[in-house]
């Protein structure tokens, strides 16, 4: 039976090893959990982000020597969630839904009668701040490099820079990014098909330079091949796999394929990202840019440049104007900033300058 990938380890020599009884222990009570979930019509995206994050939660327990959910109490989840903040650099918001997914599954193995407690229910919440809310974005120049970051000769660099432009210059999610087939580009009228959230459709305009990079990359997309890929298991995360596969289109039918010559998953497409940011100099390092920044920096460079708020709530896909207005929100920041650099300010005059 396949696994998640996280719940093999590597030997010395780079092999993989089983998982082994006290992991399989500990991850079967995941798959009856995700199960469960799939009974009451949950998204499959969810299920699978549920076994992400529960299969990394189940690799700590392993490395703790904890083979039963009975013995995790509270201390040891703090833990993890710390582990993970300063393993990944997380932002709070990510830290709130792996808490989320922890609740859901203690609160499910509380109902199974197979722990008393749920240990992550007195943990609280990570506070959401303005500073932590999303105004999160790239600079123009930042994005330039972002751009150049995939010029190169490696395998997938012009798949990658046509996924990176498509959301620097639609706006699209990373989830619809991933769903694109290739009849969704309308050469003739320059348009792009999206499918949103709740299956909602857009047309999105599309320029020249888009048009050019999606052109190049199909060029050289190589052919979907499912026999080189191991036949599928009947765990809960496959199954959640193919119902998105079978949602978004055919495997022949993907806009972009991954190595394992398949439709790229989101985190593959979050993979890209992370490794392209790593050759930009950001004016700010503490900044962490993931796909969605993108699409912020997509909304925030229009915005500053005088696109109207109600135009970029369409070409985003907002079903309400109020998820837009934190766009203006940052022009308004930008101002107030601008206004605290005035050069006749006393923190900004040269020392030993004379006045005229």
């Amino acid at each position: 039976m396949n696994y998640p990938e996280r719940l093999y380890r590597l030997d010395i020599e780079g092999n993989r090893i089983e998982p082994d009884a006290e992991i399989l222990g500990l991850w079967k009570w995941v798959e009856r959990f995700q199960n469960e979930y799939a009974r009451q019509n949950h998204s499959p995206l969810t299920i699978i982000e549920y076994g992400y994050d529960l299969a990394g939660l189940v690799m700590y327990l392993r490395q703790k020597n904890i083979s039963d959910f009975q013995n995790v109490d509270a201390l040891i989840l703090r833990d993890f969630l710390d582990y993970l903040r300063l393993s990944q650099d997380l932002a709070p918001k990510t830290m709130n839904r792996h808490l989320s997914t922890f609740r859901s599954f203690f609160r499910f193995l509380w109902e199974q009668r197979v722990v008393t407690q749920n240990p992550a229910a007195g943990i609280r919440y990570a506070r959401l701040t303005k500073t932590t809310g999303g105004h999160t974005y790239l600079m123009q120049s930042e994005a330039k490099q972002l751009l150049q970051s995939t010029e190169d000769n490696t395998r997938f660099a012009q798949r990658d820079l046509a996924m990176i432009a498509l959301m620097l210059f639609c706006g699209l999610r990373v989830s619809e990014v991933a769903g694109l087939n290739r009849n969704d580009i309308r050469w003739t009228e320059q348009l792009l098909i999206v499918r949103g959230k709740g299956n909602k459709i857009r047309e999105l305009p599309m320029n020249e330079y888009v048009l050019k990079l999606l052109n190049d990359y199909l060029k050289v997309r190589p052919q979907p091949n499912y026999k080189r890929k191991r036949q599928p298991s009947e765990n809960p995360m496959e199954h959640a796999r193919k119902q998105l596969d079978e949602k978004s289109g055919s495997q022949d039918d993907a806009l972009f394929i991954s190595s394992h010559l398949r439709r790229i998953s989101t985190r593959g497409i979050r993979d890209v990202v992370d490794k392209a940011m790593e050759k930009v100099v950001l004016d700010d390092p503490t900044k962490r840019i993931t796909p969605h920044k993108l699409r912020h920096t997509f909304a925030t460079l229009l915005y500053l440049n005088g696109a109207d708020i109600n135009v970029l709530k369409d070409l985003l896909g907002h079903a309400d104007l109020s998820s837009t207005q934190i766009y203006a929100a940052v022009d308004q920041q930008r101002k107030q900033q601008a206004m605290h650099r005035h050069p006749l300010l006393p923190e900004h005059q040269q020392e030993g300058r004379k006045e005229p």
